[in-house]
């Protein structure tokens, strides 16, 4: 039987199926300035979306041809959630996001069967979970946070608790990500916080016209 907190991103998870397909990423900063400065990007406007918004704007950018021009940006202090749909630049900049703090990255493809969940600190990548792999690097910065994850990781599992893997689906897999992610930031990710309206930033990327253009 689920937990009640694994009863609730079974649900997330089921009823927004597109989130598997996201690059979602929560960063320790001070500011949204210090997330997009970090990203390295030029801003082209910033409007104010939900999930679907987002969504919406990506798909429209991957008709065109064009990728990663969108990022949807949260707040819930001291945290921020970035979530992108066609791009993963919040990943690549993992290092310069948890510098002076820490950044949890989830990556991956429900369509591709992939999954993987990065922990940085203080502008160091420390470990990385791989769905259906291994774990790499030092967990031990955030080894009171993993009890009982058996999903994330057979040594996570406790027989005698019952905390065994059973099937280890990629849906099993992410659940137990989002629940370290939570215990990590102390944040619940709900469809309260994906459907109102975030800052969804418009970046300068590949395959925009030629600047001065009008058209978007």
């Amino acid at each position: 039987m689920l937990s009640d907190i694994e009863a609730h991103y079974a649900d997330l998870i089921e009823r927004s199926p597109l989130i598997g397909e996201m690059c979602l990423t929560w960063c320790r900063v001070a500011s949204a300035d210090q997330v997009i400065d970090a990203l390295d990007v030029e801003v082209v406007d910033v409007t104010v979306s939900g999930l679907q918004g987002l969504i919406n704007e990506s798909y429209e950018d991957l008709e065109a041809g064009r990728l990663g021009r969108f990022l949807m940006l949260a707040e819930e202090p001291p945290w921020f959630l970035a979530l992108e749909y066609t791009g993963d630049r919040a990943f690549g900049a993992l290092d310069r996001l948890s510098s002076g703090g820490e950044a949890i990255c989830l990556t991956g493809s429900r369509m591709l069967y992939r999954g993987r969940l990065y922990y940085a600190r203080e502008g160091r990548r420390l470990c990385m979970f791989d769905y259906g792999g291994d774990i790499w690097g030092d967990t031990a910065p955030i080894e009171e946070h993993l009890d009982g994850l058996f999903n994330l990781h057979e040594r996570y599992a406790d027989v005698e608790r019952g905390l065994v893997p059973g099937e280890q689906t990629l849906d099993d897999w992410r659940i137990h990500a989002f629940v370290l992610m939570e215990r990590i930031t102390g944040i619940r990710l709900s469809f309260e916080v994906l459907g109102r309206e975030n800052a969804l930033y418009r970046f300068w990327g590949w395959g925009d016209p030629p600047r001065g253009s009008s058209d978007r």
